[in-house]
């Protein structure tokens, strides 16, 4: 026990929480027992949210290839060996990296608070919006218009630089033609790199930095949320159509309609369809999306598999849109392991990390002048829930 007290007497230091804590606005006291021990449940609780490390456990890593879909803003999230990159603003923080072991979030402007002017020029992190950060080794690539961006250490590098256009870039951005090059979508293997546009891949060698091979996909509208998997590219398109493609051959078949996006693992394809009550369901089938079965009747498209457990949550429009759920693949066991949010913003998995983190804001209905931006954590079984809030405004 005087552990555990020198403990928490520790953690209420390092957040300004002492008993009879004295401030020129106004005087705090909490409950303690006779032995001295805070009985204050609540604030025992944010105590030990405040205290507790994250403890990742990190094996193989090379880079992010799973799948970053993420509610609004797109990708704006990745994962590398010693920290989960937020790319949006967390709070009064702005952009984090969370530091996967002890948990501390790490501000990415080096100015408390950011007063970085936004029109400044070349600007602050903060107002740099990065989509579809990727970490790759030791650098995070992202693409910004028609280049691949190398972040590290803070300095940029432009990799790579595209030149491929398709017609439908050049009828679709007519009014633009500069921007018909520009790269739309980013996904690494320990081999490629891969960029798409509107309706083709480019195969870039990454020891080299090279075009290997140039796909221009037979669809008539843009593509969206494409993965990786074995020597093909799974995908949809802005007209709810799902294709794949061999990337040796280049051959492209499709696969369904009315499908919403699609994801890939361990042999099944994982599929939303748009249900007439304005939610999503979500189906499996074998790669040729024979098969079908249904496997949710409300789950938004940013769900995450790790360790085949499949974690989720529902649409606005359900009521559901703050509960995230974690579904055994194996048993059908489904439970809540997280339900803090008013809506939740993403899911993020990796495999080589042994925790899938959850991402989202809350705001108390009764008293709206409560919110704050949230980001909680589970093992991949469900267990050790690790939570991490973010004062200010959420919508900045």
């Amino acid at each position: 026990m005087k552990r555990i007290v020198c403990m928490l007497t520790a953690v209420i230091l390092s957040l300004g929480l002492l008993t009879a804590c004295q401030s020129k606005e106004k005087q705090t006291y909490f409950e303690e027992n006779s032995k001295g021990e805070i009985v204050d449940s609540e604030l025992l609780e944010k105590i030990e949210q405040e205290s507790q490390p994250l403890n990742t456990k990190i094996e193989n890593y090379n880079q992010h290839s799973g799948r970053n879909f993420f509610l609004g803003l797109g990708n704006y999230v990745t994962l590398d060996d010693k920290y989960l990159y937020v790319y949006n603003h967390m709070g009064d923080q702005g952009f984090i990296k969370l530091d996967l072991q002890s948990g501390e979030a790490i501000p990415l402007c080096n100015v408390s608070g950011c007063t970085h002017d936004p029109n400044d020029f070349p600007g602050c992190v903060n107002h740099h919006f990065l989509f579809m950060a990727t970490a790759v080794g030791d650098e995070l690539w992202y693409p910004d218009e028609n280049t691949l961006v190398a972040l590290k250490d803070g300095q940029e590098k432009v990799i790579y630089e595209n030149d491929h256009y398709t017609e439908l870039e050049e009828a679709a951005l007519k009014a633009t033609p500069n921007e018909k090059c520009v790269i739309c979508y980013l996904a690494a293997d320990e081999k490629y790199a891969y960029i798409f546009g509107f309706a083709y891949v480019v195969q870039i060698d990454r020891s080299t930095m090279k075009a290997v091979k140039t796909i221009d996909l037979p669809t008539e509208g843009a593509l969206r949320t494409p993965f990786v998997y074995k020597g093909s590219i799974y995908f949809t398109n802005e007209l709810l159509e799902a294709f794949r493609t061999d990337i040796e051959s280049g051959e492209t078949i499709k696969l369904g309609d009315h499908i919403n996006c699609m994801y890939v693992k361990n042999d099944t394809v994982y599929y939303t369809v748009y249900s007439d009550t304005e939610t999503f369901v979500l189906y499996t089938a074998d790669l040729d999306l024979k098969n079908p079965k249904k496997l949710i009747d409300n789950c938004y498209s940013d769900f995450a598999i790790k360790d085949n457990k499949l974690f989720y949550h529902g649409c606005s429009q359900s009521g559901k849109q703050g509960e995230i759920m974690c579904l055994d693949l194996d048993s059908g066991e489904s439970k809540t392991v997280y339900d803090g949010f008013s809506e939740a913003n993403g899911i993020i998995a990796a495999d080589f990390s042994d925790r899938v983190f959850f991402i989202g804001d809350y705001v108390n209905p009764d008293d709206t002048s409560e919110q704050y931006n949230v980001i909680a954590s589970v093992r991949s079984d469900g267990s050790d829930l690790w939570v991490k809030k973010f004062d200010g405004s959420i919508y900045n």
